[in-house]
């Protein structure tokens, strides 16, 4: 791709032209434990006790079976398990039938910078996997297979924001700016205060900083978390405008509910960090700053320790990431109305949100973790009680979720007063409309080990299923 963006360049030159923008196509897939099972490259629960006592199966499943509890359950019953998710709120794609069979086996990812060029690269996704056997490449028209090799359940389609919104999510923030620096991937160094480059193996399997230990056709494969996010927009301007008068921190400020947005944020809408400038987003040179830390550790003068940004990478507070993920940010559905605005609802048929992805070597330490044990712990960062109070820094205010026996929403605001615990009463603008968990194979594993009669013996598992009833 660097190539042709090179040649693109270079026509542009000679014409003495703009460069046009190029496509940019990408095409993924992954796949969920049912479909890795369905490809015969995973046993589930049900047999794998029966497997571990046949003498032939057991030393195959041991080599082979990919690590991960978390991928095996599934993110309906990880996180509705769990009591984290409320399944009311799940699009009925994303949860299993009466019967428990889950609806989803995989995930194919389609994605350019052109949308003419999406569409024909859909287009002939949906062909290659749909289409009558014998059909001409790139046709037109053509008759569905009458046993096409899969069924679509849930189509999900990205839409970049207008104007001077494209790059932010619809909140209005910049999206995307501090993805974790790679050691021998990213050939920049972390500045001072940016975080150290992670271990490439805390994203990529088989690779150093991975501990999973997983089977050799795992290896430069990542296990993907999708998650389906709708964002109350109106309703979360509204609250900015109605409660920053509490914040004492934003009360003087010209604007005051952008500046409590942006400390529940940890940044500015242009991506300024709180941390580096607390007081305005006028620098252009910080608009995607990473060079900072959040020292003192042990105040919260400048950001928050509840804001959504250092949640998330706590930096300073603590030694070293150990929860490292890839991401990225889709935003999808129509731009607020004046309707909606005015009446600062949603509308029930304007839907609009986020499709969030991101990549690990293991779910569980990755976003499972972030999500759970740092977003949404009103203790994290820890050993705060004595700048905030016993209640706590508070919970995420971004993507924060509450178990049923947790304290009320809330967020320790930055008043200058140590230990005087000043607290603010948060609602919840994103809802969680379900997702999975899926793993990215390499593309050798997809030509090798997914491909064919596939890892375990299929005639082999089924007989000892008939011989077990």
């Amino acid at each position: 791709m660097s190539e042709t963006i090179k040649a693109a360049r270079k026509e542009a030159e000679l014409a003495k032209k703009s460069a046009k923008l190029q496509a940019l196509p990408g095409i993924n897939i992954a796949f969920t434990s049912t479909g890795l099972e369905a490809l015969g490259a995973f046993i589930s629960v049900k047999d794998q006790e029966l497997v571990k006592r046949d003498r032939k199966l057991s030393p195959i499943f041991r080599r082979n079976q990919i690590r991960g509890g978390l991928f095996e359950k599934g993110m309906f019953d990880d996180l509705v398990g769990e009591g984290w998710d409320n399944p009311q709120e799940l699009r009925k794609e994303y949860q299993p039938t009466s019967d428990k069979q889950r609806l989803i086996d995989g995930v194919i990812m389609v994605t350019s910078s052109l949308k003419s060029d999406l569409d024909a690269r859909v287009s002939e996704v949906k062909q290659h996997f749909l289409a009558e056997e014998g059909t001409a490449p790139n046709a037109d028209t053509y008759a569905i297979s009458r046993d096409p090799s899969i069924e679509l359940t849930l189509v999900r389609e990205g839409k970049v924001r207008p104007g001077l919104n494209k790059g932010k999510e619809h909140f209005g923030f910049k999206d995307g700016i501090s993805q974790p620096l790679i050691e021998g991937w990213d050939e920049r160094q972390p500045q001072a205060k940016e975080p150290k480059a992670a271990k490439p193996g805390l994203v990529l399997c088989g690779h150093e900083g991975d501990k999973q230990k997983q089977p050799a056709w795992v290896k430069d494969g990542s296990f993907l978390v999708f998650r389906d996010l709708q964002q109350l927009v109106p309703e979360f301007d509204n609250f900015m405008e109605e409660n920053a008068h509490l914040a004492p921190f934003a009360q003087d400020h010209p604007k005051p509910a952008e500046k409590l947005a942006a400390h529940l944020m940890g940044r500015w809408k242009n991506g300024t960090p709180v941390d580096e400038s607390p007081h305005d987003d006028s620098n252009e040179a910080l608009f995607s700053s990473n060079n900072f830390d959040y020292h003192p550790i042990d105040e919260h003068k400048k950001c928050p320790f509840a804001a959504h940004t250092r949640k998330m990478r706590p930096r300073g507070d603590m030694n070293h990431d150990h929860a490292v993920i890839w991401r990225r940010g889709i935003p999808y559905g129509e731009e607020v109305t004046a309707e909606e605005a005015a009446e600062r609802k949603s509308a029930a048929d304007k839907e609009r949100g986020l499709l969030f992805v991101c990549y690990q070597s293991d779910i569980r330490n990755g976003y499972n973790f972030l999500t759970t044990r740092w977003a949404s712990n009103h203790h994290f960062p820890d050993d705060k009680t004595h700048v905030v109070g016993e209640e706590g820094p508070g919970i995420d205010a971004i993507v924060g979720q509450r178990l049923e026996h947790h304290p009320p929403r809330s967020f320790a605001t930055i008043d200058h007063e140590e230990g005087s615990g000043h607290r603010m009463p948060l609602e919840s603008w994103v809802v969680q409309r379900g997702g999975d968990y899926f793993f990215v194979p390499s593309i050798s594993t997809l030509r090798k080990e997914l491909t064919g009669p596939g890892i375990f013996d299929q005639a082999a598992l089924q007989q000892l299923r008939e011989d077990n009833e």
